[in-house]
């Protein structure tokens, strides 16, 4: 019998004696999360707690709910943790935790860190055949704190948002590879590198819009733009207007 099923077995074992259980999970050495069988965390031991630079866990238990974290619902990683909550034992290695969106999406302050790269075991706790909760054992296997150079990132964007995007000319200014770099402003940010490029030009454009001497055909040429591209589209996804229409609701 493999390691894991051995500890898994222990684990259902320990489960029956409720003052057991709570010691084991309070002093495991590494980051330990539990969770009812409808998601909502009921627990965090004192390393993760510690992990997270967690003070006061008031603010997420009973209250976060792993089923619906709108920062997992379109990640892989959301098929393997409703595998666990249909019962399976269920690892999953090297999970970007994008702990500052957590963190905010919470109310919780953030500290420099921004993401952890994380090996999660999840593993069901039945009575009877009955899930009654999920444990989460969690091995962090990286940290990322560089928040300086995502800042540098934008500030070079924001410095060069008339020119035509390229990841590999960001990355390269603030001394970073493409690959680890977009991760690392994803992480940091929620969106792409080129998705922030593509707001400043939408921001840039709905300033030329203000002057009310300035056409809207001149407008997109004085932000480096064509007028009938796809930031059409996307400026009346980000404002709900047409051009014309926000330049007269912006005039009246």
């Amino acid at each position: 019998m493999s390691f894991d099923k051995i500890f898994e077995q222990r684990l259902q074992d320990l489960s029956r004696d409720a003052d057991l259980f709570y010691q084991l999970i309070t002093h495991f050495p590494y980051p330990v999360q539990i969770y009812s069988a409808d998601g909502t965390m009921i627990m965090m031991n004192e390393a993760c707690k510690a992990e997270f630079n967690i003070s006061d866990e008031s603010a997420i238990i009973g209250k976060y709910n792993l089923l619906k974290d709108p920062t997992l619902a379109d990640k892989e990683v959301y098929h393997t943790i409703q595998a666990a909550f249909s019962g399976e034992v269920v690892q999953t290695h090297e999970f970007l935790v994008p702990l500052h969106l957590l963190k905010k999406m919470n109310g919780l302050p953030s500290a420099d860190m921004e993401a952890l790269y994380q090996d999660i075991t999840s593993i069901p706790i039945k009575d009877n055949g009955n899930i009654i909760f999920i444990v989460n054992i969690l091995i962090t296997q990286r940290k990322l704190h560089s928040r300086t150079e995502v800042e540098a990132a934008k500030a070079y964007i924001n410095a060069h948002w008339r020119e035509e995007f390229k990841t590999a000319d960001v990355a390269k200014a603030v001394c970073l590879s493409t690959a680890y770099f977009s991760r690392l402003f994803k992480a940091y940010t929620g969106i792409t590198p080129f998705e922030y490029y593509r707001n400043v030009k939408i921001d840039k454009l709905k300033d030329k819009l203000l002057d009310l001497n300035c056409s809207v055909e001149k407008a997109f040429a004085e932000c480096g733009m064509h007028y009938h591209s796809r930031y059409a589209k996307l400026f009346k996804e980000k404002t709900g207007l047409t051009f014309s229409e926000y330049k007269k609701s912006v005039s009246k």
